[in-house]
């Protein structure tokens, strides 16, 4: 799995102690007791098992438990969504294709079109024409699977498209009059961070007030039609200066629309789905586009979500987790 962690490790101290800060003692409390449990369940069990599954015989069974998790969890916003009358679009974004084709794209795309095309959910797949391109054009360093601006160019245009298939398309249900959160994503607000990327070349990493990776704050009443983005490192592009990512490539384009970028790091669809329900879901969107990949189902492994997951609950694993990780070398 490709993973970038180097500008993680800011977010995560910002953003717990600004939880710590803003709770109540209850919470804070509650929050600390996970916040131990998760260390010592990291430290019991620190490998974050990847392709491998795929490759063992015990895998099988243990892969099909992580489907049923990533459908469980994309049936559930697909519930919010449609609650809230918002138009959910499944986006497939990965670099993992053409010559580079991981095992976790092979098996979890056709899984993900699957689970979409049963749950009744418009899905896009763009590693069909992310396979026609050069990978090395793609993508850049200093860490492999982002992309340049070259591939985020090239994927806001494939987004372009889609967006006008949806261009008319209104949430007809007035948001409730309820008091918004002070954010609508989890970055740290306000933040102007500076970011090494390609050739080492010097980038801005900036979120607006309400932690999202956008030069903008919202206001309300909304004006515009209103596009929510979801996603990981795949949709957030920690290397790319912000006037160089697909949703900012978007908002230059349709200045009429309202364009959200509400990614973060090493996200899956559970993570999704929280987010929204608890932020998100506030910026009153019209249509919700999540960014996903094969990698999404393999982080519903235990190990994983214990470092990475945003409840900051502690799992333990099932007895199919358990027996493969004892497995592993």
């Amino acid at each position: 799995m490709k993973r970038t962690r180097s500008i993680l490790s800011i977010f995560t101290v910002i953003a717990i102690s600004f939880s710590f800060g803003c709770n109540n003692s209850g919470k804070n409390i509650n929050g600390f007791t996970n916040k131990i449990g998760r260390a010592s369940m990291i430290e019991k069990y620190p490998k974050e098992p990847g392709e491998e599954i795929f490759r063992q015989a015990s895998g099988t069974k243990l892969y099909n438990e992580l489907e049923d998790r990533y459908k469980q969890s994309l049936s559930a916003l697909q519930i919010e969504t449609d609650r809230n009358g918002a138009k959910l679009v499944v986006v497939i974004l990965t670099p993992d294709v053409g010559r580079a084709l991981s095992l976790s794209s092979t098996y979890g795309i056709p899984y993900i079109v699957q689970t979409c095309n049963l749950l009744g959910i418009d899905c896009l797949d763009l590693s069909t024409v992310l396979a026609t391109q050069e990978p090395a054009a793609l993508t850049q360093g200093p860490s492999e699977g982002n992309w340049s601006k070259e591939g985020a160019g090239f994927i806001a245009e494939q987004l372009s498209y889609l967006l006008l298939g949806y261009d008319c398309y209104k949430n007809a249900k007035p948001f409730p009059a309820i008091p918004k959160p002070a954010t609508f994503g989890d970055l740290p607000p306000h933040k102007d961070d500076i970011v090494e990327g390609e050739k080492g070349v010097v980038n801005h990493f900036i979120t607006n007030t309400q932690g999202l990776r956008m030069d903008h704050d919202l206001t309300f009443p909304k004006k515009k039609q209103t596009v929510l983005f979801m996603g990981d490192a795949q949709l957030l592009c920690p290397y790319l200066d912000n006037k160089f990512t697909p949703t900012n490539l978007l908002q230059q384009k349709y200045p009429g629309k309202e364009i959200i970028n509400a990614a973060y790091l090493h996200y899956t669809m559970e993570d999704y789905l929280s987010l929204y329900l608890e932020k998100a879901k506030f910026t009153e969107p019209d249509i919700v586009i999540v960014c996903t990949n094969g990698d999404d189902i393999l982080d519903y492994f235990f190990s994983q979500r214990n470092r990475y997951s945003r409840s900051q609950r502690v799992y333990k694993p099932s007895d199919e987790e358990k027996q493969f990780y004892d497995q592993m070398n």
